[in-house]
């Protein structure tokens, strides 16, 4: 079958760091993703770090992925393992400072469809999904990060929400 890939590389108004804690939190996914999410299995030696399980159901589908590699505030790299209609599916998310205040999220899946002909549909599906994850993700952190009283004024009022850049490319 095919290999088809979805890219996408968003920039927020939050440090990296702030970014990372909150995708690498494998049971409060859902506040970001159209899906619920439950940690079935903890990674080690961090919870949500390599060997981390978690169970995501969205719609009709319920499958698990596996996290295979985590560096903290640096990448996140997992795999399906059980459940989903496509066959070697990998996700990496890349995290990357811009300044001391703006991040980079960079998002690359693979998949081979398990049925020949879908993956135009599946690949649409995983970009419509993840544009709107992340653009939940951007509002909820830089709406924390605004609102955190430790973070000093002109650090927070860097650049107006207008100024964010979001471009997504899909291949």
């Amino acid at each position: 079958m095919t290999i088809h890939t979805v890219t996408l590389e968003v920039t927020a108004n939050v440090p990296k760091t702030v970014l990372f804690a909150l995708l690498s939190d494998h049971a409060k996914l859902g506040r970001f993703f159209n899906a619920e999410y439950s940690l079935i299995r903890s990674g080690k030696p961090e919870t949500n770090g390599i060997g981390a399980i978690r169970e995501v159901t969205q719609g009709p589908f319920t499958y698990q992925e596996q996290i295979i590699d985590f560096k903290e505030n640096e990448h996140i790299h997992y795999q399906i393992i059980q459940g989903a209609p496509v066959n070697e599916h990998g996700g990496w998310i890349k995290f990357k400072s811009i300044n001391a205040t703006q991040s980079q999220i960079h998002y690359h899946i693979t998949f081979s469809p398990k049925i020949k002909g879908t993956g135009w549909l599946i690949k649409y599906q995983i970009q419509h999904f993840l544009k709107q994850a992340l653009t939940n993700l951007i509002q909820h952190s830089e709406d924390m990060w605004r609102s955190t009283p430790t973070v000093n004024a002109y650090a927070r009022n860097t650049t107006s929400k207008n100024n964010v850049s979001t471009k997504a490319r899909i291949k």
